[in-house]
């Protein structure tokens, strides 16, 4: 069955052939696609456009939080550069420019006082291997002094026993 064949009676007698079915069928299906896609877009847009509404509003809020935010900051930002300029006065008034001669200058007394300490150093070991041999010295000396008081002691008694020699001499009978 071809569709050429196929007709369809109406009931007031009027025939349409299969192939003006067709063409009504495809061209209705043609025109309902078409509003079914238009009422999608359009559905499509009133979402978008419910988006924007509220992307609008946010972007209204945002605006005014970053307006409050500028305003801060701006403040902040002054705050700022009324401490840098100060900073900025004070350096010049502290003259930084000449800390750089002082530091020179302080560097090379320290390192006099490096030498100076090197050489007290020297000193104090030279001081303590004179203590040393001082020290050395004294023990000598006191040894000496301990054997002279020995011998004077002896030399004592020797001189104290010939001093009584003398006398039993003196005292016995000679003739003479």
């Amino acid at each position: 069955m071809a569709l050429e064949d196929l007709e369809l009676n109406l009931g007031n007698g009027t025939q349409i052939k299969g192939v003006w079915i067709a063409i009504l069928l495809t061209a209705a299906s043609t025109i309902a696609g078409g509003i079914y896609a238009s009422a999608e877009f359009f559905g499509r847009l009133d979402a978008l456009e419910g988006s924007v509404t509220k992307a609008t509003s946010e972007t209204a809020v945002v605006q005014g939080r970053f307006e409050d935010l500028r305003d801060s900051q701006s403040e902040r930002l002054q705050g700022y550069q009324v401490a840098i300029s100060n900073m900025e006065q004070q350096l010049s008034d502290n003259n930084i420019s000449e800390l750089q001669g002082k530091l020179a200058e302080l560097g090379t007394n320290l390192e006099a006082i490096m030498k100076a300490q090197q050489d007290l150093l020297d000193l104090r070991d030279r001081i303590a291997a004179v203590e040393k041999s001082n020290a050395e010295a004294v023990l000598t000396v006191n040894n000496r002094v301990q054997s002279l008081d020995k011998t004077e002691r002896v030399l004592k008694r020797v001189d104290t026993e010939i001093e009584n020699l003398w006398q039993a001499l003196d005292s016995l009978p000679f003739s003479r």
